[in-house]
């Protein structure tokens, strides 16, 4: 096998400039949720009693952003190892460490199912909640703003040779083909 392509965010791209694209990306992630569904639901009065929950959701909203990114190895039975660590004893961390190399379709699905999830989720709750898009449409765009690195990942593998396979390193992922 050859490596046709390394990608590592931190050294192509640098931390600073996609904290900073994700953080832009959050506001117009925000504006463009919110705007649409409150136009939808504009005779809805919108609450502010669920502050608690709110806040609960925003310190679970990463956690369970990286959980979904395991979903699809649990539902395969593929394997791989789940690290859970602490950040300053109150918010988890979840790292997680393919044991293998992994198709391209396959790597594509885990990289945009907490995307698809996470937001599918926050448009039916407005559906059902309308009293509450304010608070769904704030989560769904600090989903999309934790996606904008997947974004970067799934460009890169949509772009790779049809055949390839994909491979964990320790700073971000090798594209390898046949020879």
């Amino acid at each position: 096998m050859t490596c046709w392509k390394t990608i590592n965010l931190s050294k192509d791209y640098g931390f600073h400039r996609i904290i900073l694209i994700s953080l832009i990306s959050m506001f117009i992630a925000f504006i463009l949720f919110y705007l649409p569904m409150n136009l939808l639901h504009s005779s809805t009065q919108l609450r502010e009693d669920g502050a608690i929950y709110f806040l609960l959701a925003l310190l679970l909203i990463y956690p369970l952003h990286a959980t979904l990114h395991v979903l699809p190895f649990w539902i395969t039975g593929k394997k791989l190892t789940l690290t859970f660590k602490w950040m300053y004893g109150i918010i988890p961390i979840v790292s997680t460490r393919s044991k293998h190399s992994l198709s391209k379709p396959f790597i594509i699905f885990v990289m945009g199912t907490p995307f698809l999830f996470i937001t599918a989720l926050m448009l039916c709750a407005c559906v059902v909640f309308p009293g509450y898009i304010h608070y769904f449409s704030i989560i769904a765009a600090i989903n999309f703003g934790l996606c904008v690195p997947d974004f970067i990942y799934l460009g890169q593998f949509i772009k790779a040779p049809r055949s390839c396979t994909v491979e964990e390193i320790e700073d971000g992922y090798d594209i390898l083909i046949h020879n």
